[in-house]
């Protein structure tokens, strides 16, 4: 009879084993599907959730949280993420308590991270730390302690900690500047071929004094990782234009102008009037004449006939009360510059 109890208990463990190991499977693919296929990987996802699978679970509250596959709903993404919790999955706590700030519950966010910290739940004393520096907290944040979190978990080795607290100082949440071991991590993980490190560490770079060529040349490399978002990478490329060929830096702002996304254009544009403002001008004639109101000669001058050709061009998209405040404002520059990018998309 033991023998036979034995063999009984030593299927049912097989059987059990196996069915956990086909849940991981089934998990794993749905995963790798949900931008080719959210819909049905939301339902397969919920059905495996449903079956008490603890991480379908919690990615159930992601979808929730993001709108994958469904309609996003932080307080139902909160009900799976809290049943997460429940389950024991350990990186729901920070997720739980990203959704409480985002429906700006900060002090029920405050009480679930301080938990996990001393639960010693994953990413929760990361989260702990930002939430202080982004002041989604309420009366509760403190800065310094957040930056000091970051600060000796980058001391220690973590990679997002040091890129937390880089882009914290990008953001001017933080008074840089950054620790160098932070730095030195982020631009690291950048070179390595991150293209989130290497945005995160062209901006902060290209905003330092430093202008040594080691640096500069730190740059150049930073720029050439493939997958940093236009967004940054344009701007970033005319800064570093203006650091490596000033002397070229309207020609070459001309050529990155040409290849940045029309949404990026205004941002990139505006980043080159900053710097040179001659270098806007001249991109401004060519593409008023383009448009047909400009007939005189590229030469970076903002003369007579460049205002008028401005004025009449803000006029007929009516950005005239914009620009009637002056032809070389950040306001009619950023407008402008939107403008025309629009009109060249089509």
């Amino acid at each position: 009879m033991k023998q036979i109890a034995l063999a009984a208990t030593l299927a049912l463990t097989l059987a059990n084993v196996g069915a956990a190991q086909e849940q991981r499977l089934q998990f794993k693919t749905l995963v790798k599907q949900e931008q080719t296929n959210p819909i049905a990987t939301y339902a397969a996802m919920t059905s495996l959730a449903e079956s008490g699978y603890v991480p379908a679970i919690d990615r159930v509250g992601y979808y929730f949280r993001k709108g994958i596959g469904t309609q996003k709903d932080l307080e139902v993404a909160r009900h799976w993420y809290a049943s997460a919790v429940d389950a024991g999955h350990p990186w729901s706590t920070a997720s739980l308590a990203r959704v409480e700030m985002e429906l700006g519950r900060g002090d029920v966010a405050f009480e679930l991270l301080q938990a996990g910290v001393s639960g010693n739940q994953p990413g929760a004393e990361r989260l702990f730390a930002t939430a202080h520096i982004d002041r989604k907290f309420g009366t509760a944040s403190d800065i310094k302690q957040g930056r000091a979190i970051l600060e000796r978990m980058a001391q220690s080795g973590d990679q997002n900690a040091a890129r937390d607290l880089v882009v914290r100082v990008n953001w001017k949440r933080l008074r840089g500047p950054a620790p160098d071991t932070a730095v030195d991590q982020v631009v690291r993980a950048g070179l390595a071929g991150d293209a989130k490190y290497a945005a995160v560490a062209l901006v902060y770079l290209s905003s330092q004094p430093d202008r040594s060529e080691e640096t500069i040349h730190t740059r150049a490399m930073l720029a050439e990782v493939p997958g940093i978002p236009d967004r940054v990478l344009s701007a970033e490329l005319i800064r570093l234009a203006a650091d490596m060929h000033p002397s070229q830096f309207w020609l070459e702002v001309e050529e990155i102008l040409e290849g940045t996304q029309p949404e990026n254009y205004a941002k990139a544009a505006s980043t080159a009037f900053w710097i040179n403002k001659n270098a806007w001008v001249r991109i401004l004639q060519k593409e008023l004449r383009t448009l047909g109101y400009y007939r005189g000669r590229i030469d970076g001058r903002m003369t007579t006939r460049t205002i008028r050709a401005q004025n009449r061009f803000c006029r007929d998209r009516e950005l005239w009360p914009i620009c009637a405040a002056g032809p070389l404002r950040g306001a009619t520059v950023r407008n402008v510059a939107s403008t025309i990018a629009k009109e060249k998309a089509y």
